[in-house]
């Protein structure tokens, strides 16, 4: 069962209750018994675990209901059992896994991670130097943004604010490795392209990596085999 899943509820029992009486032989069935109820509070669309995709989801609360005769007359106790249901696999997880963000939420951020993360780079040293706008329009452009151009980086230059700490953050506990490493190397290359880092620059890098949640060994590896493929290096 995937993290955070649910165990599904139980259904209590149905008893049958059996007398005889009167004339003659007859059997009188009384047919009762308990059974948990959901009811939708919300639906959207989530990263499910289970299908391992962006699935519809319905968030549910159970409430255990008298039956008789299979028909629910009255609940009994209070709501419970509240979580998240997949459309798809029907798998039930707890509310937590609505923190995650969806594949299309997850790229949109990583766009705004390598747009932030190129803007403090150009502005720590770069900020005009052709070949380095060049690499960062390429960059942005490989991350998903085909139609990313110099305009929307000028754009970028003015907007991006000083503080991508949350940003950075967010994304450092949903990436994997590779995916951190990807984002650095983006920074990297493109503080590289007019040059040997600057102090700046690499204070930029490293306190990036940081935010990301990657060790600073791991940082100063990466920043030294991107400074070692770089072509004035």
């Amino acid at each position: 069962m995937p993290s955070g899943a649910v165990s599904p509820p139980y259904v209590v029992f149905r008893s049958i209750h059996a007398a005889t009486g009167g004339v003659g032989n007859f059997v009188f069935l009384i047919i009762w018994g308990f059974k948990v109820l959901y009811k939708t509070l919300d639906s959207g669309t989530f990263h499910c675990p289970r299908c391992g995709a962006d699935r519809a989801y319905q968030h549910r609360v159970g409430r255990k209901w008298f039956r008789l005769y299979f028909i629910p007359l009255f609940p009994v106790g209070k709501p419970g059992n509240e979580h998240v249901r997949c459309d798809v696999c029907k798998g039930m997880f707890t509310m937590g896994v609505l923190s995650r963000s969806t594949s299309a939420q997850l790229s949109g951020q990583l766009l705004d991670g390598v747009r932030g993360l190129i803007v403090h780079v150009l502005r720590a040293g770069s900020m005009m130097s052709p070949q380095a706008r060049q690499t960062a329009v390429d960059e942005v452009q490989r991350f998903g943004l085909p139609g990313y151009t110099d305009q929307n980086l000028a754009a970028d230059l003015d907007a991006v604010p000083g503080d991508l700490g949350p940003l950075m953050g967010g994304l450092g506990a949903q990436l994997a490795d590779q995916g951190k490493e990807n984002l650095l190397r983006a920074g990297a290359k493109t503080a590289l392209a007019d040059g040997a880092l600057t102090d700046l620059e690499r204070q930029v890098l490293v306190g990036t990596a940081s935010e990301l949640g990657m060790t600073a060994a791991h940082a100063q590896g990466l920043i030294a085999m991107a400074e070692q493929a770089a072509p004035h290096s």
